[in-house]
């Protein structure tokens, strides 16, 4: 499956990662206990998997196209070089902790801890996909 992906993003075809599927595309992997794994190396980058939940709530992120609603729940956090190409705003009528979850884009690869919920602005999940879709 690694070499699968790694060759679907060197070919340039867009790649949507939440969560999990972010986590595994990092260089690395560290557990609660500390133990350190390699990862796809997709995105430069690490991430430590936590007791605490570090996410969770109602969440919404503008892209091309619209605003693409969902939600937070993770037990990890990243650290990585990447700035944020976007982050999500608090879903209407709720409140965020902290700053939203990041965006992060790398050629063809959008990722983020975010959980879209593609039903809620189908024209917007086009634009994931499409490669005009910042015009």
């Amino acid at each position: 499956m690694k070499t699968s992906i790694a060759s679907h993003v060197q070919a340039g075809k867009p790649v949507w990662a939440e969560c999990g599927g972010m986590m595994a595309l990092f260089d690395q992997l560290t557990t609660v206990e500390g133990a350190s794994y390699p990862m796809w190396g997709v995105l430069p980058g690490s991430v430590t998997l936590q007791k605490r939940l570090a996410a969770l709530g109602p969440q919404q992120l503008e892209v091309a196209g619209g605003v693409l609603r969902g939600h937070a729940f993770h037990y990890s956090t990243c650290a990585t070089p990447l700035q944020a190409a976007a982050r999500t705003q608090a879903a209407p009528g709720r409140k965020l902790r902290g700053e939203g979850e990041a965006l992060y884009e790398v050629g063809s690869v959008k990722a983020s801890y975010f959980h879209a919920w593609f039903a809620s602005n189908p024209l917007a999940v086009a634009g994931l996909f499409l490669k005009d879709s910042h015009d």
